[in-house]
């Protein structure tokens, strides 16, 4: 796709200027595949890959290590941009930390082995087991915030703060990254990013008025039918 095309594909979509402060997404996943429509057959390739890799959904700490692995040695192969790849690494990175802090907090030693997951931290993070934040929390400066909140089970604080991280991350890059397949990325991802809050904002929502209509209930609550 040329420059001309992507200036008319990035104009056509509209602004996202915040995460927290929006209450639906500005665009729906219909429409915004319809615009996607004009890229290529390898970008479409390229933007579904690191879609997958990096959306907040698909990479579980629980999903097979092993298998992911392989797709983000693929998909980082494949990629010829070096902005994508640093953005691949760096959010491989993130999710290489937090699962760390994880094990930590399950009270689990340093991993024996030696690829024991993503990015390129995991091998300086295993040697830091025992050090406070694994010594990355110059690189990383959310990392304390994210280790308090997962030691004391504040799940919504933690959401934020990952989801912050990765906002201003994409948020360094876009400066420099207006009309180009990359920024076409950057658009994506910061959709999903607003996507993954309103709905976690909307199950929040349910739950509350749940616990409210319980609490009103009372002992009727057992009473009521399924």
């Amino acid at each position: 796709m040329s420059d001309k095309a992507y200036h008319s594909l990035l104009t056509s979509l509209p602004h996202i200027d915040s995460l927290f402060d929006s209450k639906v997404t500005p665009i729906s996943r219909y429409q915004l595949e319809r615009r996607l429509s004009g890229l290529n057959f390898d970008e479409r390739k390229y933007l579904g890959m690191i879609e997958q890799l990096m959306h907040w959904d698909q990479a579980k700490d629980d999903a097979d290590d092993a298998e992911l692995i392989k797709f983000a040695t693929r998909t980082r192969d494949q990629v010829n941009s070096q902005v994508l790849r640093e953005l691949i690494d760096w959010r491989l990175d993130m999710r290489t930390v937090v699962a760390a802090l994880r094990r930590k907090k399950a009270g689990e030693k340093a991993p024996s082995e030696p690829r024991w997951s993503f990015g390129t931290r995991y091998e300086f993070i295993r040697r830091n087991w025992n050090v406070p934040y694994f010594n990355l929390q110059f690189t990383f400066p959310w990392l304390p915030d994210v280790a308090r909140y997962m030691e004391n089970d504040q799940s919504l604080e933690l959401e934020k703060e990952l989801l912050q991280a990765v906002w201003e991350q994409l948020d360094r890059i876009s400066t420099k990254e207006r009309f180009s397949f990359e920024a076409v990325v950057i658009y994506l991802l910061r959709w999903n990013l607003v996507s993954r809050w309103t709905t976690y904002n909307s199950e929040i929502a349910i739950e509350r008025f749940d616990q409210l209509v319980e609490n009103a209930l009372g002992d009727f609550a057992s009473d009521l039918p399924d």
